[in-house]
């Protein structure tokens, strides 16, 4: 296993040279000498910037608006009292159907119905 290990290693550790050529004249224009363990690392550290950058600009630029649930508390406040207007008012909808189903039960019988006269008597026996 640690032989393994150590390949791996050796081989991370092994240098390479990056150079960039003139192809007209075919002079270097850049070089480098890199490890596969500088460029893994290279690249670990630009994410990590990249990554910090990103949370900078939303953490203190207007963009935090467009994240969820990361609003202005005094938004929050209002979204709340909004909410429990709604429910006032939905509930004071409901009660007022209730009436009005019970109205139109009262006003929409026959007259028959609420007339006590054409009822039948009981007929008292002594």
């Amino acid at each position: 296993m640690s032989s393994k290990k150590q390949k791996i290693l050796k081989k991370l550790k092994n240098k390479y040279r990056l150079v960039l050529l003139n192809d007209g004249s075919l002079q270097d224009v850049f070089s480098i000498r890199l490890t596969p363990m500088n460029v893994v690392m290279l690249l670990s550290s630009s994410l990590l910037l990249f990554t910090l950058v990103i949370f900078l600009l939303i953490a203190f630029t207007p963009l935090r608006q467009l994240v969820p649930g990361y609003g202005k508390v005094s938004d929050n406040a209002a979204i709340i009292e909004l909410t429990q207007q709604i429910d006032e008012l939905t509930r004071l909808q409901e009660q007022n159907q209730q009436k009005q189903e019970a109205l139109q039960k009262i006003l929409g019988e026959d007259e028959r119905n609420l007339d006590s006269s054409g009822m039948k008597r009981p007929v008292l026996r002594k």
